[in-house]
């Protein structure tokens, strides 16, 4: 159980991480909610009443590298501390989702499967099947993890089929042979039946690590969407169900820059069909979280899962880029985010070819044991020890610098992640529940809030969803601070990604004609006069209708969208208003007479009275 500072329900507990690294992690002096608004201050709103996806987990990898350094590496006597430092809510980070690459990956000492022969053999019923590589180190470790952390949720993923099942003869290369679609089935089915075996649940498997990309000196496997559809929906799910396994698949696990692959895979009639399917897995290495909402609009019933996000020596600041990638993540539906490797050495290895730049949670020396938590298990302990598997993700507004993302625990706590983007501190009020709580972020800085624990949130899972209230749970005054793009209630073809104007956040892009963006609840007053807008294009341009209620709503204004010479090249501009008063929903409606996709790019929108 969570603990806070105080008997007072809403009192907050405060933990801070900074990109200079002055702080890790580090409890900070409480924050109370009060009945004092400052006016002077901007807002940021957390509302209950609108939830979002179920957590599932945040975590890393049991790789080939990170189970030999923690296991024959770290003294004995050390282990235990280490493996709490990982995934105990307590001691540490509580580390709840694991990806455990089934055989080796580009972080493994030398390369094999569960399933390697000589040239020229074959082995269609996979006789000769064997887990035996894990035994040593990986699975004693998961084992172990369990134990410390029963809730933790596994998801496996080959990097390649054995090589004998490839065009390439060789996990190097190619692509699985047709003739080898059964096979390769079996391959999943006897791997989590080994697993289970040893008390390790396996609860999601993906067909394959990167589909998109086939590396020269690691193990990889060219898949296309075609490819994956066949494969899953004429064998993995067919065996699966055969042995009646609760285990579920992943489709894709790859890049957020191309969301068409999952979208193909998921359209096909039988998968879409499939319980078994549980949703798509996301690498963070290309394109914009963004992507993530898209693919859940198209089933919202299927999750959404960051399954590799590795820190490295190419990040320049780690910290930055750790916070806005989760937070982004978790305000596109992500169910669970996931790092890297658990643990490398001083050297960024162990492996035989792949990642020599990649950063883990832990760095054990190898030559001396010694231990070190890396700023990746900062940062992801932001969320991971506060965020608990269960916990819902529930409505809060970004505020000019500062992005955030906010939950409630099964217990009923709160927590709130926040980030300051910008090298000045901000100062701000967190707004729940007709209260308000001042906080300041140092530049670059990221904190996490936790309070009120016990006290039952509206609208959440266990309580009846009536009508709209009357009164609603949260307001947003139209005259005063800008209203961020990426605080949108509702949407349709557009994505979030990272913003590079003054204060950083998340804009909104990819429009097409007839994209909009709908925000709940804007307080027009008596009236407003003007609308200012900060857009952005390196496509066709275009216009900004601003409509109430509806996106084919009151017209109250329309905006030219410029062409401004590129995605993040940001300019402002206005509009009169007219017809605006009172509590009303406002819808941003890109527009362009006969236009198709390319429109331009939003970053806030402002209303005034001159």
């Amino acid at each position: 159980m969570l603990t806070f500072a105080g008997a007072h329900a809403q009192q907050a507990e405060i933990w801070l991480t900074t990109s200079d690294r002055r702080a890790l992690l580090e409890p900070q002096a409480g924050a109370e909610f009060t009945s004092e608004r400052k006016p002077e201050l901007p807002v940021v709103i957390v509302a209950e009443g609108t939830a979002y996806q179920t957590i599932e987990g945040f975590g890393a990898s049991m790789t080939d590298s990170a189970a030999y350094l923690i296991r024959q590496r770290v003294p004995p006597e050390k282990q235990q501390e280490v493996m709490e430092w990982l995934f105990d809510f307590r001691k540490g980070i509580g580390v709840s989702f694991l990806r455990n690459p089934m055989g080796a990956s580009d972080l493994a000492r030398f390369h094999y499967s569960y399933n390697d022969l000589p040239p020229g053999q074959q082995d269609m019923r996979l006789e000769r099947f064997s887990i035996e590589h894990d035994r040593a180190d990986i699975l004693p470790l998961l084992k172990q993890a369990l134990r410390i952390n029963p809730l933790i949720r596994m998801m496996g993923s080959p990097w390649s089929a054995p090589g004998w099942m490839k065009t390439s003869g060789s996990m190097i290369g190619g692509s699985l042979r047709k003739e080898a679609y059964p096979a390769f089935a079996l391959y999943f089915r006897k791997y989590v039946e080994a697993y289970a075996a040893e008390g390790v649940p396996v609860h999601y498997v993906s067909m394959q690590n990167e589909p998109l990309y086939v590396p020269k000196d690691y193990p990889g496997m060219s898949v296309t969407a075609a490819e994956q559809i066949d494969f899953l929906k004429n064998h993995l799910l067919p065996e699966l169900d055969a042995a009646r396994l609760s285990t579920r698949v992943l489709v894709y696990d790859h890049n957020w820059d191309r969301p068409e692959y999952p979208e193909a895979v998921l359209r096909d009639n039988v998968i879409a069909g499939s319980p078994r399917v549980a949703g798509t897995a996301w690498h963070w290495y290309g394109g914009t979280a963004g992507a993530m909402t898209v693919v859940h609009q198209l089933d919202p019933k299927r999750g959404q899962y960051v399954t590799e996000a590795s820190g490295g020596t190419w990040i320049e600041d780690q910290v930055k880029a750790d916070f806005e990638a989760i937070v982004h993540s978790m305000r596109n539906y992500a169910r669970a985010f996931v790092k890297w490797g658990l643990a490398l050495n001083e050297k960024r290895g162990p492996n035989a070819g792949g990642c020599n730049t990649c950063t883990g949670l832990i760095e054990v020396n190898e030559q001396t044991g010694e231990v070190a938590k890396t700023i990746d298990y900062y940062t992801l302990g932001h969320f991971s020890r506060f965020v608990r598997p269960g916990a819902v993700r529930v409505y809060s507004t970004n505020a000019p610098g500062v992005i955030t993302a906010a939950f409630v625990n099964r217990d009923r706590s709160r927590v709130l992640v926040a980030f300051n983007e910008t090298r000045q501190e901000r100062r701000f009020q967190v707004e729940w529940r007709g209260r308000w709580m001042e906080l300041a972020l140092p530049p670059l800085g990221g904190l996490t809030a936790v309070w009120a624990r016990g006290v039952t949130p509206p609208g959440l899972p266990g309580q009846p969803r009536g009508a709209r209230e009357k009164k609603p749970e949260y307001v947003i005054p139209a005259v005063g601070q800008p209203l961020l793009a990426s605080n949108y209630t509702s949407l349709r073809e557009l994505r979030t990604e990272p913003c590079t104007d003054a204060e950083g956040g998340f804009n909104l892009g990819y429009a097409a004609a007839g994209s909009w963006a709908g925000f709940e609840n804007i307080d027009f007053g008596a009236g407003v006069s003007w609308v200012d807008a900060r857009v952005a294009s390196a496509g066709t341009g275009g216009t900004l209708e601003f409509r109430l209620d509806a996106p084919d709503g009151p017209l109250i204004a329309q905006a030219p969208l410029p062409v401004t010479g590129g995605w993040q090249a940001w300019t402002t501009v206005s509009a009169p208003v007219t017809g605006a008063a009172g509590v009303r929903d406002l819808y941003v409606v890109f527009t362009r007479p006969g236009g198709s996709g390319g429109l331009g790019n939003l970053n806030w929108v402002r209303f005034r009275n001159e």
